[in-house]
């Protein structure tokens, strides 16, 4: 949303809040509250204007200070250009394609000021200017004071409501606050509480980054190399940060070396000049040139360069020839006459569907017959048994009950055949249950069934 905003605008924003809580809160608030004594009103509100000062003055640098620019024909060193020409190396030079420039350590492409920055930072909108090499002590220095200034109004906030309520309690009525000065006093401690925590969050996350002597950037840049290593595609060792001296030395590089002096504005830069930077006593100063180390996987074409366009074309140029080939040399085939078994979907059956004929019914009679003989042989091998077991009287009776289960089996096996099976033999149902299972009496029908002598002899003599 505030790419959209004009910078003058934001800036002058930013000063009209600083005005609004330095200056309302001292005009409707504490001088009203501080008349009856001149001293104490210059103890009190002197030490704040200064801050208030300070924060302007250093406000003033941090926006108009040059952040830092590439020289035109600065390179790196020869060796670093060696490695433009090998593909092993992780570590090419670094180029910025929009400034067609090689970048120095530390330094980036901003797109809000299309241009390449020394020691960039960030791109700050509040100040409408990039944070370099060159303004970022300025910078540090405008929101400590901020930090300051905004806890010395809330401090003193809350003892002019201390005295507000000790007034109300006492039952001092000519103390009782306007409803001007309740208003701005309400308004200035939720501007300064809502100002003191969000500059507040970001200084102290600055703070980090300069005992560590390391940008926004380069925090991004130490956990994207750090993964890097923990997932092993880079070595470790050659790959260290090389700017970290120590918290002391990561402070004096970029303040100064004078500890008095840190707070105090100057336009005075950083020690250096933004192109080369110490580094620890046992690291090679050529090192910096190397980070950070970049991805392999980066290493391969973008797909928004012209070398990868170039790839793509002659991929479907080449595509294109091999399906022109294929269909010269393809004879006029008809499309019924096409093989489709590639396309046949196997279900696992072990019956085809190839069969036109081939039904449920087909299924269910195979089924039956199976069935069928089973039991078939079954009753054999049963009434064999009974037959071999049971006396000679018996034999007659056995044969016609077996007859019988006979036809019946034959009647199941094929039912298109109308049979209604009928008893040879009844049994009595009066009979005593002790009685065995088999009766060993014949009865007289089954005589005539049996051939008379004379016809037997009639047969034999045939």
């Amino acid at each position: 949303m505030l790419d959209i905003i004009p910078g003058q605008a934001i800036v002058a924003a930013v000063l009209l809040l600083i005005s609004t809580i330095a200056y309302s809160s001292q005009y409707f608030i504490f001088i009203p509250a501080l008349q009856d004594s001149t001293l104490s009103t210059l103890q009190v509100l002197v030490p704040f204007n200064v801050f208030v000062l300070l924060i302007f003055y250093n406000y003033y640098l941090a926006v108009t200070t040059d952040p830092g620019k590439v020289p035109p024909q600065w390179e790196p060193p020869s060796f670093i250009l060696n490695t433009q020409n090998t593909s092993s190396s992780t570590t090419p030079p670094r180029f910025c394609k929009t400034c067609q420039v090689y970048k120095p350590p530390r330094a980036h492409h901003c797109r809000y000021c299309h241009r390449c920055v020394l020691k960039m930072d960030h791109h700050c909108p509040w100040i409408n200017n990039c944070v370099g090499v060159h303004n970022y002590p300025h910078f540090l220095r405008f929101v400590f004071f901020v930090d300051i200034a905004c806890s010395y109004v809330i401090v003193l906030l809350i003892w002019r409501t201390r005295c507000i309520m000790d007034a109300i309690r006492h039952f001092r009525w000519d103390a009782e606050p306007t409803t001007t000065e309740v208003m701005f006093l309400v308004l200035n401690f939720v501007l300064a509480t809502v100002v003191l925590f969000s500059v507040g969050i970001l200084s102290g996350y600055h703070l980090y980054c300069l005992a560590r002597n390391q940008s926004t950037i380069e925090a991004w840049e130490r956990g994207k190399v750090e993964t890097l290593v923990r997932r092993r595609k880079i070595p470790p060792v050659r790959f260290e940060y090389p700017f970290s001296l120590g918290v002391y030395n990561n402070i004096c590089s970029v303040l100064g070396n004078n500890p008095l002096l840190w707070l105090w504005p100057s336009r005075k830069t950083a020690i250096g000049d933004g192109l080369i930077f110490p580094v620890e006593p046992h690291i090679d100063p050529q090192t910096q040139h190397l980070w950070p180390p970049r991805d392999p996987d980066d290493l391969r074409p973008s797909i928004f360069s012209s070398k990868y366009k170039r790839q793509q074309e002659k991929r479907q140029l080449w595509k294109q020839q091999q399906r022109q080939h294929a269909q010269e040399r393809e004879p006029m085939m008809i499309h019924d006459d096409v093989d489709d078994s590639e396309d046949y979907y196997d279900s696992g059956s072990f019956i085809t569907d190839s069969d036109d004929e081939y039904s449920l019914m087909d299924e269910e009679e195979n089924a039956q017959s199976m069935t069928s003989s089973h039991a078939s042989e079954d009753l054999k091998s049963m009434r064999q048994t009974q037959w071999d077991q049971a006396p000679p009287s018996q034999h007659y009776s056995q044969l016609n009950t077996n007859q019988h289960y006979a036809t019946s089996i034959q009647h199941r096996s094929s039912p298109s055949q109308s049979y209604t099976p009928q008893l040879l033999y009844h049994p009595d149902d009066s009979s005593d249950d002790d009685k065995p299972d088999y009766d060993d009496t014949i009865p007289l029908y089954s005589f005539l069934s049996r051939p008379t002598p004379s016809s037997s002899k009639d047969s034999k003599a045939d």
